[in-house]
């Protein structure tokens, strides 16, 4: 009976193994397929968020993707930190062109590059 809970558990353990082998392998590739995005749409909400105690960026941006010019994305809505709203120039309503980079965790946006685009007519 001891055998067969000890092949039952390496049988287990096995399989999480390559479980997460393969999970390393899917994050890395869509981590270099896909590291760069530009991105086109609406800003939705404006929120202030807790940031890690390590980052100055504690506001959440929230836009409705209109288009994607570099990168893929899948989702029709991007959310992403920032310092300052302000500072960055940003308004619900209004349109922006982001450029975001892979960090390997998220998304990170360069707030010095956020272009305003013209309103839809």
């Amino acid at each position: 009976m001891d055998s067969t809970r000890t092949i039952g558990r390496a049988t287990a353990l096995v399989a999480v193994v390559v479980w997460l082998a393969f999970q390393s392998i899917n994050l890395a590739y869509a981590a270099s397929a896909s590291k760069k995005l530009v991105l086109t749409g609406a800003v939705t909400s404006i929120l202030q968020v807790e940031a890690p105690p390590s980052s100055r960026r504690n506001w959440a941006i929230t836009m409705q993707v209109e288009k994607v010019k570099r990168g893929n994305h899948a989702g029709s809505e991007f959310t992403f930190a920032i310092h300052s709203p302000a500072l960055s120039g940003l308004e619900v309503g209004h349109r922006y062109t982001i450029e975001a980079s892979w960090n390997g965790h998220g998304y990170l946006v360069d707030e010095t590059v956020i272009k305003e685009e013209p309103s839809k007519p």
